[in-house]
């Protein structure tokens, strides 16, 4: 199995709550823990400005590829725009259209990064400029390799730049389950939105997942499913208020995998979200992810 990553993924800002090394710190747990080797490791390109104009508008592509940001572009993205930031968020792109070939070829493609699942058309929130998502399905729907696809989205925030990208593209279908009460303030509308209170911990919400998957997948009937699996929905998140123990992060993996395999559906992994009070946990949550992921697809994956 091949993953993707990029060094550039990083950006130096590690005095911001999203921390960008974590993507690093990840890949360096699996190789230690020999879940992967470094040959099977992927270098990304970056996204061609026709691939951004996919999903972006012409005036927000310029801006990331000429580096013609603005401060209010930064205090919306709530995140200082650096050069080596607005480098990371392309190389992300480049990273999820990379897995998203790899899920059609093998069943399975794991980007270590991407989600910015906050980015619109016109400008980035919710520290994302740039919306990997959106770009790799609608580049693969262009070169007529899928026609439709579902947005599974897991992260604590729901996936608002998502949704408004997608909210007139009857092929795409956009489901995110995340808290009610937190960021965004202004929620988007996606195809299916499930939206859960404080303190929900991993009964309730594995339940809810198992009960709202199948029909789901018989609604979207999608070629291609992007899982967008931010680790904020642990007990111990910073910015969240979920309190889905480790285990229970895990069993939501194993929830969304399972029905992506038994379905015989190529799934696409990105990480999004995780602001764990321990830095450690964050990354051992992502690792978990992947592993899972891994863990299924070769015991299931897809028929032939």
């Amino acid at each position: 199995m091949k993953i993707v990553f990029s060094k550039e993924y990083t950006a130096n800002n590690r005095r911001h709550v999203f921390r960008t090394d974590k993507f690093s710190a990840v890949l360096k747990l699996l190789l230690k823990k020999s879940l992967i080797t470094k040959k099977e490791i992927i270098e990304p390109k970056p996204p061609s400005r026709a691939d951004l104009l996919l999903a972006h508008t012409p005036v927000w592509v310029d801006k990331n590829l000429r580096f013609k940001f603005t401060p209010r572009d930064s205090a919306r993205a709530e995140l200082e725009i650096t050069r080596g930031v607005a480098r990371a968020h392309l190389m992300n792109v480049g990273g999820t259209i990379a897995a998203a070939r790899l899920a059609l070829e093998t069943g399975l493609g794991i980007n270590c990064g991407g989600g910015a699942h906050h980015a619109f058309k016109d400008h980035g929130e919710g520290f994302c400029l740039l919306n990997d998502i959106a770009v790799a399905v609608k580049k693969l729907q262009a070169e007529r390799r899928i026609g439709r696809a579902l947005i599974v989205d897991l992260d604590v925030h729901q996936g608002n730049g998502t949704a408004s990208v997608f909210k007139n593209d009857k092929n795409v279908f956009t489901f995110s389950m995340h808290q009610r009460d937190i960021y965004p303030e202004k929620k988007g509308n996606s195809s299916l939105d499930l939206e859960l209170p404080a303190g929900t911990g991993d009964a309730e919400y594995l339940k809810l997942l198992r009960q709202s998957l199948p029909g789901i997948f018989d609604r979207a009937r999608p070629d291609l499913v992007v899982y967008n699996s931010g680790a904020d929905v642990y007990e111990h998140d910073m910015l969240g208020g979920l309190k889905l123990t480790m285990a229970g992060v895990s069993a939501r993996d194993e929830i969304v995998f399972s029905a992506c395999f038994g379905r015989n559906t190529p799934v696409v992994l990105v990480l999004s979200g995780g602001y764990a009070k321990k830095f450690s946990d964050t990354v051992r949550l992502h690792a978990n992810t992947i592993a899972t992921a891994l863990d299924l697809w070769t015991n299931i994956g897809l028929k032939a």
